[in-house]
């Protein structure tokens, strides 16, 4: 019995939560029978317009890419150049395993070494007093 009024409560209270409001799709109407847009009339920044027939619709698309065609042809430009530019850096950086040989061999004739001259090893000290 506990369990049948528990049932009843939670229906109950589910039929309470639900809501039968307006939707944002009522106010939406059917776009099948309408025409395109005159040629001055344009969509909102960033809007698609997709009224119309397929046909009217790349007729737009088209017009907005002639409209851009020189900003784009500019977008490549400078992109093909950073791009190029970037390739010229990576191209002059050394690996990251890169290992760089120092002559030393005028800093053995001037004496300037510690230790016997048979050694296995060679360790070179450099300073800086900037």
């Amino acid at each position: 019995m506990k369990k049948l009024s528990r049932t009843a409560l939670l229906a109950a209270l589910a039929l309470a939560a639900c809501q039968q409001g307006p939707s944002r799709l009522d106010k939406v109407t059917s776009t099948a029978g309408t025409t395109a847009p005159a040629k001055n009339a344009e969509a909102p920044a960033g809007k698609i317009d997709r009224s119309g027939s397929v046909e009217q619709q790349l007729a737009r698309l088209q017009d907005a890419y002639d409209r851009n065609a020189e900003a784009i042809d500019f977008l490549n430009k400078v992109f093909a150049q950073q791009k190029a530019q970037q390739q010229a850096q990576e191209r002059d950086e050394p690996a990251e395993d890169a290992m760089f040989a120092v002559d030393i061999g005028p800093d053995v004739k001037l004496g300037q070494v510690e230790g016997p001259a048979t050694a296995l090893v060679t360790i070179v000290e450099a300073w800086d007093f900037a």
